[in-house]
């Protein structure tokens, strides 16, 4: 396999400062994340990259995409990835660590949001029952079976089941008839 042309990659390694604005990168946040993987890159002894000014490019690229608090929490020397790799981190490495702190930013907001929305509810909660009526107030207004009546109505004392013939009639009256299949099949 030949070597590639070094002119063909030329458009490739541009710096964070020529990128075009429609990458919707901020100037200020993409000059600060310039200096912070700078000073990323910075504190590890050698720098192993094959070029350098494209790698900066890249890494600063990659910080760039996140909020300020985001790109210091990844490069501080004491808690971000220079404490925590020996190596220049790769591109990948710097996405991974800026999407870790994102996404826990993310869960904070969300339980945030879950809180405000349970105290909202509580409160509701608390308002309505600071107007419910008592059990008193309830068996003045309703009395004492609460407006309701018995599902079982009281059959009169002479009442009496319907006989057979009295049936046999009213189901005639209605067209009810009872008819065996066997009849049904010899007719």
């Amino acid at each position: 396999m030949e070597n590639p042309n070094p002119q063909s990659f030329k458009q490739l390694t541009i710096s964070v400062e020529k990128l075009p604005a429609s990458m919707g990168q901020h100037s200020r946040i993409s000059e600060y994340a310039t200096e912070r993987a700078r000073l990323l890159l910075g504190c590890y002894r050698t720098g192993d990259a094959n070029d350098p000014e494209t790698y900066v490019a890249a890494i600063a690229a990659t910080l760039a995409r996140y909020s300020e608090q985001i790109i210091t929490d990844v490069t501080h020397p004491v808690s971000g990835l220079p404490s925590r790799s020996k190596w220049l981190p790769t591109v990948k490495e710097v996405f991974d660590a800026c999407e870790e702190i994102a996404d826990r930013d993310r869960q904070q907001v969300a339980r945030e949001r879950r809180i405000a929305e349970q105290l909202a509810a509580r409160e509701e909660q608390e308002r309505l029952a600071a107007h419910k009526p008592s059990l008193d107030q309830l068996k003045a207004k309703y009395g004492e079976n609460w407006g309701l009546t018995s599902r079982e109505q009281k059959k009169p004392d002479n009442y009496r089941a319907p006989s057979a013939d009295e049936l046999r009639a009213h189901y005639s009256e209605f067209g009810l008839e009872f008819a065996p299949k066997n009849q049904e099949a010899a007719e």
